[in-house]
């Protein structure tokens, strides 16, 4: 009935190697749960069957790439430092085109909703889930942004940037809005919407108008 050296040994070998499995297990599930948008059969990841986007944050004190500031200088209107607007990349603030002034999609309103995840290394869960509009009112151009905003073609064509995903939102933070809703990078599902009145009315204020 005595255990001798060699069977304890084994024990606690089995033993360290059960608790190794386990530790492996949780890790896994832990960075797989990290991105809740997967991949569909073209590569471009969705949730629920929704498309999805990755998204980051500027501090920008320029009118941008929708000239929303007035015309004389390269100084934004306060609202476009203050309110929900977004520089989206290249291929979707210009709807395919390589324009990075006035493009089709300047004024154009989207509306975001965090799937509770995020790119693994670059955000955190947010602290929030509700759905969020933003206005376009700048641009993230593919050169110096291509891990982000290097899609080659326009949502619809199945080209995605580094992380897998369509488009790219680049979010305003001038006013620190996104640290306000706890906000940090937070992968989001996307469809365009029409403007909330303020945002509709400002629009008419930029250059792109």
């Amino acid at each position: 009935g005595r255990c001798d050296g060699r069977e304890l040994r084994s024990y606690l070998g089995l033993s360290r190697m059960i608790r190794l499995i386990i530790s492996i297990c949780i890790l896994v599930v832990a960075v797989t749960a990290e991105q809740k948008c997967h991949p569909d059969s073209h590569g471009v990841r969705r949730f629920n069957g929704k498309p999805c986007a990755s998204t980051t944050r500027y501090n920008d004190g320029h009118r941008g790439a929708c000239g929303c500031g007035p015309a004389s200088s390269d100084n934004p209107f306060n609202w476009n430092m203050e309110q929900y607007v977004t520089a989206p990349n290249q291929k979707y603030f210009d709807n395919g085109g390589d324009s990075q002034w006035c493009g089709q999609n300047c004024g154009k309103c989207v509306r975001l909703t965090p799937t509770g995840g995020f790119v693994p290394g670059n955000g955190k869960q947010p602290g929030q889930t509700h759905s969020i509009t933003f206005m376009v009112t700048n641009d993230c151009p593919i050169n110096d942004n291509r891990v982000w905003c290097g899609q080659s073609g326009k949502p619809g064509t199945n080209h995605v940037n580094n992380h897998g995903y369509e488009v790219h939102f680049d979010l305003q933070n001038n006013k620190g809005q996104m640290g306000a809703i706890g906000w940090d990078n937070p992968e989001v599902t996307w469809e365009e919407v029409g403007c909330p009145s303020q945002l509709a009315g400002e629009w008419r204020q930029c250059e792109c108008h």
